[in-house]
């Protein structure tokens, strides 16, 4: 094989694999875009939210979109576990509110439950990534 074609076959197999990691500008733009809309979405709901605009499921579905976005966008895995970790600490306030809620009776067990089901799902995803990175070092 001749010098050059290795220098071309380097250069490709180097284009994709910065292509792959999100390093090319007009996917870097795309997520920027994406996580500043997310992000407008979720104040427009908060303050809609405030007024009695929309539900607190709304605002809920909202932060989680942009959260899991974030997380999935991560370049690192610090940055996906500290995106989890916001993810479950949204899960156990929301699983703390609902508790009052089921003892004062305005709220079925079974949402309590689902609720539950939902935090612990977002912990088994939190050790999962812990698991990766430290397996990874």
């Amino acid at each position: 094989m001749k010098p050059f074609t290795v220098v071309r076959i380097v250069v490709v197999a180097l284009l994709f694999a910065t292509l792959g990691r999100g390093e090319n500008p007009r996917y870097a733009q795309i997520v920027r875009d994406r996580d500043a809309v997310l992000s407008e979405i979720l104040a427009a709901r908060e303050a809609r939210y405030r007024v009695g605009g929309c539900d607190e499921q709304a605002v809920l579905s909202s932060r989680l979109a942009l959260l899991t976005f974030r997380r999935d966008a991560a370049k690192n895995r610090e940055e996906k576990l500290k995106q989890q970790g916001l993810i479950v600490e949204m899960y156990e306030k929301r699983v703390a509110d609902l508790k009052v809620r089921a003892k004062s009776g305005t709220l079925s067990a079974e949402d309590l439950l689902l609720a539950k089901e939902r935090l612990l799902e977002a912990m088994q995803t939190r050790e999962s990534l812990s698991e990766t990175a430290t397996s990874t070092n």
